[in-house]
């Protein structure tokens, strides 16, 4: 009698860029991943005939194989971003602005914006000519230092417009569809935990990912936010047609014991 098994997978998601020669580079984790699910599929050809009168199917063959990976992605990084909302990088150096003209006219209660995060040694200063004021936080504004942002408490003293000085933080932004969507080689390298913690690798050559439909940047219930992902396999022509591992990926386990 055969063994049975089972399966209980866990385990981590990787992915390569593909150079324009084919190579990869290195692989990178994309952090936590509750959801991990491969789908495969074909079209088909029938045929049926027309000469009994039965119309019974005579011909059908699978053409055009395919597949789409659904995964949850829980690390919403800059890089994982990028790849799924074709965008790309852009890291800013912690700095310092000068003269930074506030909005004309700002009225008590207005908020203006000094146009970076995480700023520090914010000094606003007023148009009087020959000795201007410096504001004073507390009394004229106040300051959210972690958005770059204050909102006018009093104009008694003072005289419009106003200019910023300070510092700023480093940042990383992602620009949504600033980019072509870039294909990269996707691993999986995980644990059977039903048998052993036995090692389980898929390989999957060549993938796309669909931009991300939904972002939720509001997180509500009991779990960490998710980014709902889906990768489309590609035909990685550069792989042999007639190998055994195909040219679309493959599943690989240690072989059972005789």
């Amino acid at each position: 009698m055969d063994i049975e098994t089972y399966y209980y997978g866990q385990g981590k998601i990787e992915l390569a860029n593909i150079a324009s020669d084919g190579t990869l580079g290195p692989w990178r984790w994309v952090g936590d991943v509750s959801v991990f699910s491969p789908k495969f599929s074909t079209d088909k050809v029938t045929h049926k005939e027309s000469y009994s009168g039965k119309k019974g199917v005579v011909r059908s063959f699978a053409i055009g194989p395919a597949g789409t990976i659904d995964m949850t992605w829980h690390q919403l990084d800059a890089t994982n971003l990028a790849l799924v909302l074709q965008g790309q990088v852009s890291d800013e150096d912690e700095g310092t602005f000068s003269a930074l003209a506030l909005p004309a006219d700002l009225a008590v209660g207005d908020t203006f914006d000094l146009g970076h995060l995480g700023v520090s040694e914010v000094v606003i200063t007023d148009a009087t000519s020959g000795d201007p004021v410096t504001l004073q936080e507390g009394t004229h504004y106040s300051l959210d230092t972690n958005f770059g942002t204050g909102t006018i408490l009093s104009l008694t003293g003072v005289t419009q417009p106003f200019t910023a000085a300070g510092s700023y933080a480093a940042t990383r932004s992602v620009g949504f569809f600033a980019a072509v969507p870039a294909n990269v080689a996707l691993r999986y390298r995980g644990v059977n935990l039903a048998e052993n913690n036995a090692p389980v690798e898929a390989m999957f050559y060549k993938v796309t990912t669909d931009p991300l439909q939904e972002l939720a940047l509001i997180t509500t219930g009991d779990d960490v936010a998710g980014a709902q992902i889906t990768a489309n396999l590609l035909l990685d022509t550069s792989k042999p047609s007639s190998g055994a591992l195909g040219q679309f990926g493959y599943i690989r386990q240690l072989a059972p014991a005789a």
